[in-house]
């Protein structure tokens, strides 16, 4: 892990491919000429607190276009993503996005990560008529409103709360506990956890609030431990919610600590960081696992990880580069959709017609008027030695 999370920083601000490739000459997308690559635009956070969730998300893309490009790419043509480092600064990502457009003529934006980047980059996309494909976020609006550029392959936050919220009940808590971003992603998910707890008569709930990437938990800890709760969600991710974890598990005056997340929380790292204190903690999850083997996603992804010839990418297994293994998948059925006419208005047609595409035993389904593709959530446990149990 050590060395790769060196390598990461040498390449902060490029994809492994451009990086690797030296000097890349990148034409057009309206050029559609043979010889040159397909260039896909991500901004994504390298650095900071979501860092490594970043690179899960994006190594697992690259896994998979490796394997095209080794194969011979599409029709030739080399799939490169160029990844912007934006540390998960909504600016950032602003002036990222703008560069690949206007500078780089990506023919698509892939794997923009999280709710405040998303929102800040997704209208500059759609007034460029720049498909945006798989975000790694999962926020309402990007659910509820229609938009023609917009393609989402993992099911909503919504939906995954409401797979957790289920577990409540199976185990018998009552009193549950909230932390918090202080951001309207954050207020969005307090406002709708209250009224699940509520309609399950549970006691109300009680939340404390952090900023982003924060590791000052002093006036949060007192608060929820004075609450005494037997569950404790945590609508934090990465750093922060590992030493939030760390420090609150001394803090707390009723133990052991029942703690609930979301998939963005990234299981993988609790487990790296954390060791047994990440032992029964309750996560939702957009895709199969990524360990088992059951299902034919899962395998093709294992295999790929264990015949890569790119050393970076014979990364540790997680959901989150499944995930983005995922992603690449459906975005390569789409360029192959595409034929010879590799233009940003055949992309979107193409994505169009994946109506019940199957990308192993896990289906995405798009059309002219669903670009929602998926509503998989399943519910993980972490176990003894940092094994994840379905």
């Amino acid at each position: 892990m050590r060395s790769r999370f060196i390598l990461n920083k040498v390449v902060l601000a490029c994809s492994l491919f451009c990086s690797l490739s030296c000097a890349v000459t990148i034409n057009a997308w309206a050029d559609n000429q043979g010889a040159a690559d397909i260039v896909l635009g991500q901004s994504a956070p390298l650095t900071g607190s979501f860092s490594e969730l970043g690179k899960a998300y994006r190594d697992g893309a690259l896994l998979y276009f490796d394997k095209i490009n080794r194969q011979g790419g599409i029709n030739g043509r080399a799939i490169k993503l160029l990844t912007f480092d934006d540390a998960y600064v909504p600016k950032q990502a602003e002036d990222n996005t703008r560069k690949l457009i206007a500078q780089h003529h990506v023919l698509a934006l892939f794997g923009h990560m999280f709710t405040n980047t998303v929102k800040v980059s997704l209208p500059i996309a759609t007034a460029a008529q720049v498909p945006y494909v798989a975000p790694y976020a999962g926020n309402d609006e990007l659910y509820a409103t229609a938009n023609p550029y917009l393609f989402m392959t993992r099911a909503s936050f919504s939906a995954e709360l409401d797979t957790l919220i289920k577990q409540f009940a199976v185990m018998g808590l009552k009193r549950v506990a909230l932390i918090r971003y202080d951001s309207s992603s954050g207020a969005a998910l307090e406002k709708e956890l209250a009224g699940k707890v509520q309609t399950l008569k549970l006691t109300p709930l009680v939340s404390t609030v952090i900023s982003l990437q924060s590791s000052d938990f002093s006036k949060n800890l007192g608060v929820l431990a004075q609450a005494r709760p037997d569950a404790v969600v945590l609508g934090v991710s990465g750093k922060d919610a590992v030493q939030f974890i760390q420090q609150f598990n001394k803090a707390a005056l009723v133990k052991p600590i029942q703690y609930f997340a979301r998939s963005l929380i990234a299981g993988h790292q609790l487990v790296a960081e954390l060791g047994e204190e990440s032992r029964g903690l309750v996560l939702s999850q957009v895709v199969p696992s990524p360990f088992n083997g059951k299902t034919q996603i899962a395998r093709e992804y294992q295999a790929t990880l264990n015949t890569t010839t790119t050393p970076a990418l014979k990364t540790t297994p997680s959901h989150i580069s499944l995930e983005g293994f995922i992603a690449a998948k459906v975005m390569t059925e789409a360029l192959k959709r595409t034929g010879n006419k590799l233009t940003r208005p055949a992309l979107l047609a193409a994505l169009e017609s994946m109506h019940d595409w199957n990308a192993g035993d896990f289906p995405v389904s798009f059309s002219a008027g669903k670009h929602n593709g998926s509503g998989f959530v399943t519910v993980t446990v972490i176990g003894a030695g940092g094994h994840f149990i379905e």
